[in-house]
Protein backbone atom coordinates (compact mmCIF):
# COMPACT_ATOMS: atom_id res chain seq x y z
CA UNK A 1 0.00 0.00 0.00
CA UNK A 2 1.13 3.40 -0.72
CA UNK A 3 0.15 6.88 0.61
CA UNK A 4 -2.42 8.61 -1.27
CA UNK A 5 -2.70 11.63 0.50
CA UNK A 6 -2.97 13.29 4.40
CA UNK A 7 -4.98 15.54 5.84
CA UNK A 8 -5.17 17.39 8.89
CA UNK A 9 -7.16 19.39 10.81
CA UNK A 10 -8.12 21.52 14.13
CA UNK A 11 -11.25 22.44 15.61
CA UNK A 12 -11.77 25.49 18.00
CA UNK A 13 -14.33 23.54 19.97
CA UNK A 14 -16.20 27.17 22.16
CA UNK A 15 -15.73 28.69 18.19
CA UNK A 16 -17.77 25.44 16.65
CA UNK A 17 -20.14 25.32 19.63
CA UNK A 18 -20.84 29.35 19.14
CA UNK A 19 -21.91 28.90 15.36
CA UNK A 20 -24.29 25.60 16.68
CA UNK A 21 -25.85 27.83 18.89
CA UNK A 22 -26.51 30.64 16.82
CA UNK A 23 -27.91 28.40 13.89
CA UNK A 24 -29.10 25.03 14.83
CA UNK A 25 -29.81 23.91 11.44
CA UNK A 26 -25.86 23.97 10.59
CA UNK A 27 -25.54 21.22 12.53
CA UNK A 28 -27.96 19.29 10.70
CA UNK A 29 -26.30 19.79 7.29
CA UNK A 30 -22.88 19.00 8.80
CA UNK A 31 -23.76 15.80 10.57
CA UNK A 32 -25.60 12.75 10.41
CA UNK A 33 -28.26 12.13 12.76
CA UNK A 34 -26.09 9.16 14.10
CA UNK A 35 -23.16 11.19 14.81
CA UNK A 36 -24.57 13.79 16.81
CA UNK A 37 -25.89 11.23 19.39
CA UNK A 38 -24.05 8.74 21.17
CA UNK A 39 -25.27 5.05 21.37
CA UNK A 40 -27.19 5.64 24.46
CA UNK A 41 -29.36 8.37 22.13
CA UNK A 42 -28.10 11.44 23.93
CA UNK A 43 -26.45 14.41 22.11
CA UNK A 44 -22.88 14.05 22.01
CA UNK A 45 -20.83 16.61 23.21
CA UNK A 46 -19.42 19.98 21.80
CA UNK A 47 -15.98 17.95 21.44
CA UNK A 48 -17.19 15.19 20.29
CA UNK A 49 -19.60 17.36 17.58
CA UNK A 50 -16.31 19.66 16.79
CA UNK A 51 -14.16 16.77 16.12
CA UNK A 52 -16.74 14.83 13.75
CA UNK A 53 -16.88 18.18 11.63
CA UNK A 54 -12.87 18.50 11.52
CA UNK A 55 -12.53 14.49 10.65
CA UNK A 56 -14.69 15.29 7.57
CA UNK A 57 -12.26 18.52 6.54
CA UNK A 58 -9.17 15.97 7.15
CA UNK A 59 -10.33 13.93 4.69
CA UNK A 60 -11.55 16.39 2.15
CA UNK A 61 -7.33 17.62 2.35
CA UNK A 62 -6.95 13.67 2.21
CA UNK A 63 -8.16 12.99 -0.98
CA UNK A 64 -8.07 17.00 -2.61
CA UNK A 65 -12.11 17.12 -2.63
CA UNK A 66 -13.21 20.75 -2.79
CA UNK A 67 -13.88 22.25 -0.07
CA UNK A 68 -17.69 22.03 -0.21
CA UNK A 69 -18.78 18.55 -0.06
CA UNK A 70 -22.06 16.68 0.92
CA UNK A 71 -20.94 16.20 4.27
CA UNK A 72 -23.28 13.51 5.20
CA UNK A 73 -21.76 11.40 2.30
CA UNK A 74 -18.52 11.33 4.38
CA UNK A 75 -19.96 9.96 8.24
CA UNK A 76 -17.65 9.08 10.98
CA UNK A 77 -18.55 5.89 12.49
CA UNK A 78 -16.58 4.20 16.23
CA UNK A 79 -16.00 0.67 15.80
CA UNK A 80 -17.49 -1.42 18.48
CA UNK A 81 -13.75 -0.65 20.64
CA UNK A 82 -14.67 3.04 19.98
CA UNK A 83 -11.99 3.54 17.20
CA UNK A 84 -13.35 5.96 14.21
CA UNK A 85 -13.81 5.55 10.87
CA UNK A 86 -15.12 6.64 8.02
CA UNK A 87 -18.50 5.79 6.33
CA UNK A 88 -18.24 6.94 2.63
CA UNK A 89 -21.17 6.84 0.29
CA UNK A 90 -22.44 8.56 -2.93
CA UNK A 91 -19.71 11.33 -4.36
CA UNK A 92 -17.61 11.18 -2.06
CA UNK A 93 -17.31 7.80 -2.07
CA UNK A 94 -17.02 7.75 -5.91
CA UNK A 95 -14.06 10.03 -5.86
CA UNK A 96 -12.45 7.81 -3.27
CA UNK A 97 -12.36 5.04 -6.02
CA UNK A 98 -11.47 7.67 -8.57
CA UNK A 99 -8.55 7.93 -7.09
CA UNK A 100 -8.01 4.41 -6.40
CA UNK A 101 -8.30 4.91 -2.83
CA UNK A 102 -8.82 1.79 -0.86
CA UNK A 103 -7.96 2.26 3.28
CA UNK A 104 -8.88 5.48 5.15
CA UNK A 105 -7.42 5.55 8.69
CA UNK A 106 -8.83 7.92 10.93
CA UNK A 107 -7.11 9.91 14.48
CA UNK A 108 -9.16 11.90 16.26
CA UNK A 109 -7.94 13.43 19.53
CA UNK A 110 -8.99 16.27 22.06
CA UNK A 111 -6.92 18.55 24.19
CA UNK A 112 -8.53 21.37 25.93
CA UNK A 113 -10.34 23.72 23.68
CA UNK A 114 -9.16 21.88 20.35
CA UNK A 115 -9.50 18.96 18.55
CA UNK A 116 -7.28 17.61 16.39
CA UNK A 117 -7.84 14.96 13.65
CA UNK A 118 -5.72 13.33 11.58
CA UNK A 119 -6.93 11.17 8.31
CA UNK A 120 -4.38 9.13 6.06
CA UNK A 121 -5.84 7.32 2.55
CA UNK A 122 -4.02 4.52 1.29
CA UNK A 123 -3.79 2.53 -2.33
CA UNK A 124 -1.87 0.65 -4.62
CA UNK A 125 1.50 1.88 -5.53
CA UNK A 126 -0.24 2.53 -9.24
CA UNK A 127 -2.72 4.91 -7.25
CA UNK A 128 -0.03 6.85 -5.40
CA UNK A 129 1.79 7.71 -8.90
CA UNK A 130 -1.22 9.44 -9.53
CA UNK A 131 -0.91 11.99 -7.03
CA UNK A 132 0.55 15.40 -8.25
CA UNK A 133 4.28 15.73 -7.66
CA UNK A 134 5.97 18.52 -6.74
CA UNK A 135 6.44 19.92 -10.33
CA UNK A 136 2.52 19.85 -10.84
CA UNK A 137 1.63 22.81 -13.04
CA UNK A 138 0.15 25.86 -11.59
CA UNK A 139 -3.21 25.99 -9.81
CA UNK A 140 -6.18 27.74 -11.49
CA UNK A 141 -6.86 30.85 -10.85
CA UNK A 142 -9.80 32.08 -8.46
CA UNK A 143 -12.34 33.22 -10.85
CA UNK A 144 -10.73 32.12 -14.15
CA UNK A 145 -13.06 30.64 -16.70
CA UNK A 146 -11.42 26.82 -15.97
CA UNK A 147 -11.48 27.47 -12.22
CA UNK A 148 -15.41 28.72 -13.01
CA UNK A 149 -15.83 25.66 -14.96
CA UNK A 150 -14.65 23.15 -12.53
CA UNK A 151 -16.63 24.69 -9.99
CA UNK A 152 -19.44 24.87 -11.85
CA UNK A 153 -19.15 21.02 -12.86
CA UNK A 154 -18.58 20.36 -8.93
CA UNK A 155 -21.54 21.95 -8.23
CA UNK A 156 -23.66 19.72 -11.24
CA UNK A 157 -22.16 16.75 -9.87
CA UNK A 158 -23.29 17.50 -6.13
CA UNK A 159 -26.57 18.42 -7.38
CA UNK A 160 -27.00 14.86 -9.14
CA UNK A 161 -26.06 13.26 -5.87
CA UNK A 162 -28.54 15.15 -4.10
CA UNK A 163 -31.40 14.40 -6.72
CA UNK A 164 -30.51 10.94 -6.40
CA UNK A 165 -30.54 10.50 -2.68
CA UNK A 166 -33.97 12.55 -2.54
CA UNK A 167 -35.33 9.62 -5.36
CA UNK A 168 -34.02 7.00 -3.81
CA UNK A 169 -35.90 8.34 -0.79
CA UNK A 170 -39.06 8.56 -2.32
CA UNK A 171 -39.21 5.42 -3.62
CA UNK A 172 -38.46 4.18 -0.65
CA UNK A 173 -41.31 5.72 0.82
CA UNK A 174 -43.87 4.61 -2.01
CA UNK A 175 -42.56 0.73 -1.42
CA UNK A 176 -43.49 1.29 2.01
CA UNK A 177 -47.15 2.32 1.39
Amino acid sequence: MAIIGVGVDIADVPRFAEHIERVPELLDRLLTPAEQLRKNGRRRSAESLAARFSAKEALVKALQLPQIIPWHEAEVVSAFSGAPSFRLTGWVREHFRQKGAERVHLSITHDGDRTVTFVVVEGPEQAAQAVPSVDQPAPLLPGSPEALAELAAFRERARASREARRAEREEARRTQS
